[in-house]
């Protein structure tokens, strides 16, 4: 299997000559030489003949290369002694794919040059046709990343430029290089963009066909590899195209070679050989060598595996030879050694452009100096003036902030006026009743005594006193809250379970409303508690008032939805906790009540304002709960509430 694998990626390699094939018409090739033979003929311009020299060599490539390096040679002749160097450029590039097989140093030189030639003129058609050809011998010689940098280079020219046809070439390249490295998902990723934007284009398929045919193989897709074979084979005897020939003759030898046929292995690499030879490709001569010796030793037929096997030695030599290998590795140091001249040329004119610039900035700073002294002057005329208006602006500043502080004064005593009116007249209200019913009492007695009457006299007072201190309580509360907004000082803040507050103010508030409504149920959730919550610094009788607040509130909540709930509705509120990521705590609760619309949200940690009917609640305790969060913790108290289906108040606190 080992040797197996050997041959595979040796017949893979072959198929990189496809980067020298130019994007043209899908027409017979034959036609096109004599076509354009019929044009050179009738060409009355140098410039003309040059073009169509190197058009000549790029038909003849894939039948004939020995004509093919012919015509390179001629249009670059004729291109040097003209001075044109677009030509000369093109020349260069056809010599160098002619050239290849058999002088793979010499190739990567010519290839080398014509691309110093686009990059002068700034052609990047041609930059990027030399791109493709130079990471063609990367490739060549295993050297992965360097090759696919070429290549992915060229395509990123010919999508600056729009040239599709190219981009065909060079997807197709990418994919053949993945597939000789062994990674078979990104082959077929590339072939098959290949093979999209081709038939799009109508630009040649066979060579793309033969990559497709190739990763269908290695993913044990049998039929459908010698479908795509098969299609390759068709197209290339239509268009005359002998190295892909080779290419899907060799395929098919290795596809059977891998089904254990030996028979139709050595049948298509012997006509991928006869392809091969023809055509002056020495590389599909030895692809087709590796195999058929192979076999044949297989079959112990040592004559035939002797003569194929000197045939193999003799094109690796011809090939792979170690003087060709050190005259490619000298034509890569020569190349090395003229980048960096070039970029030491480079960095010497950008040392020259610096000292310029900084000559040049040594004047302009003497006259910024000039420019600034004058300024200066200017400016501390103008600072005396701003001056005097700075102290103006201060003291009218503090004008307007005592008229600010005065008016906030004026709201704050309306406000509180106004809460206090409410309880006040209310005990006004009961005590004036109150007198009129000790009036009727005292009536009554006199009149005659009547049990009835006065029981119920008795308790109307009863009730009226009832009243008169509830509401006064009320005035107590609103009085209270006001001077804890007031308060000033700090208190210390001390190590404290949060969980066990949380736990101790919803029962507190749980057994407050169950005593003002012993009818009342509702299920209280702690399950949400972090049991691994470490304790916080905090002022515990503080915090714990905000979570009594927001935990009465949520039993208020819920109560006033369950009349109009469904009849399967629970009343619930749920406290819960966690630590934060960063340090510090998060403590919630949360009820299924009615919800607080958004408008309501915007105002509600306002003084004085609450949802409440009239005389059941202060609008005190989230405001007062805001302030000790916030300015008592440096913490935050936030809510999230959609209507119809609850709120949640959540309490964030920092590590200290």
């Amino acid at each position: 299997m080992r040797l197996l694998g050997r041959l595979v990626l040796g017949c893979i390699l072959g198929l990189f000559a496809l980067g020298e094939a130019r994007a043209q018409p899908p027409r017979p090739p034959r036609s096109s030489v004599d076509s354009l033979q019929a044009l050179l003929a009738q060409a009355r311009t140098d410039s003309s003949r040059v073009e169509l020299f190197y058009l000549l060599s790029d038909q003849l490539w894939a039948s004939d290369t020995e004509a093919a390096a012919v015509y390179a040679r001629r249009s670059l002749a004729l291109a040097r002694r003209t001075g044109n160097r677009r030509g000369e450029g093109a020349a260069l590039n056809r010599l160098g794919a002619a050239l290849r097989e058999s002088n793979l140093s010499q190739a990567l030189q010519l290839f080398q040059e014509s691309l110093r030639i686009g990059e002068e003129l700034k052609d990047l058609g041609l930059q990027a046709q030399n791109l493709r050809s130079i990471g063609i011998i990367y490739v060549y010689l295993r050297e992965q990343q360097l090759g696919l940098s070429y290549y992915f280079r060229a395509l990123r020219l010919d999508r600056l430029i729009r040239d599709q046809r190219r981009e065909v070439v060079e997807l197709s390249n990418i994919g053949l290089a993945y597939d000789l490295y062994g990674q078979v998902d990104s082959a077929a990723y590339y072939q098959n963009q290949a093979y999209a934007l081709a038939r799009q284009q109508g630009s040649l398929t066979n060579y793309i066909l033969y990559g497709l045919g190739n990763v269908a193989r290695q993913r044990g897709q049998v039929a459908q590899a010698r479908a795509y074979y098969r299609h390759s084979l068709a197209e290339s005897r239509q268009r005359g195209h002998l190295r892909s020939l080779n290419f899907s003759y060799l395929g098919l030898a290795a596809l059977h070679q891998q089904l254990g046929q030996p028979d139709s292995a050595i049948y298509y690499a012997r006509l991928g050989t006869q392809a091969a030879r023809q055509n002056g490709f020495l590389r599909g001569v030895l692809n087709g060598s590796l195999i058929l010796t192979h076999e044949f030793a297989q079959r112990q037929q040592a004559d035939s595996a002797f003569r194929y096997q000197t045939l193999l030695v003799a094109m690796k030599d011809t090939l792979f030879g170690q003087e060709k290998v050190m005259r490619l590795q000298n034509v890569n140091y020569q190349e090395r050694l003229r980048a960096q001249q070039a970029a030491a040329a480079q960095r010497v004119l950008k040392t020259r452009y610096q000292t310029y610039a900084l000559l040049a900035g040594v004047g302009g700073l003497l006259l910024v100096l000039a420019l600034l002294v004058r300024h200066d002057r200017q400016q501390q005329r103008t600072n005396a003036a701003l001056q005097a208006s700075l102290a103006e602006l201060r003291e009218a500043q503090l004008m307007l902030v005592q008229r600010e502080k005065m008016a906030f004064l004026g709201e704050m005593t309306a406000g509180v006026a106004h809460e206090l009116q409410n309880p006040l007249g209310f005990v006004k209200q009961f005590a004036a009743v109150s007198a009129n019913l000790i009036d009727e009492i005292s009536g009554a007695q006199r009149l005659a005594r009547d049990e009835y009457l006065e029981r119920d006299l008795f308790e109307g007072l009863k009730e009226n006193l009832r009243e008169i201190s509830q509401h006064g309580q009320r005035a107590t509360a609103i009085i209270r809250g006001m001077l804890d907004h007031a308060r000033t000082g700090q208190t210390p803040h001390e190590s404290a379970d949060l969980n066990e507050l949380a736990r101790q103010n919803l029962a507190l508030a749980y057994e407050g409303v169950r005593h003002q409504l012993p009818g009342f149920e509702a299920t209280l959730v702690t399950a949400t508690l972090d049991p691994h919550l470490p304790p916080l610094p905090v002022v515990a009788a503080d915090l714990g008032r905000v979570l009594l607040n927001l935990c009465t509130n949520a039993l208020y909540a819920v109560r006033q939805r369950q009349p109009t709930a469904p009849a399967n509705y629970a009343p619930t509120v749920e406290i819960g906790s966690r630590a934060l990521p960063g340090g510090g705590a998060e403590l919630w609760v949360r009820d299924n009540g009615g919800g607080i619309p958004a408008e309501v949200q915007a105002r509600i940690f306002e003084p004085f304002f609450t949802t409440k009917p009239s005389g059941e609640g202060t609008g005190l305790g989230l405001s007062l709960s805001h302030d000790i969060i916030v300015s008592g913790h440096g913490g935050t108290l936030r809510v999230e509430s959609v209507v119809g289906e609850g709120s949640r108040f959540v309490v964030e606190l920092p590590v200290g």
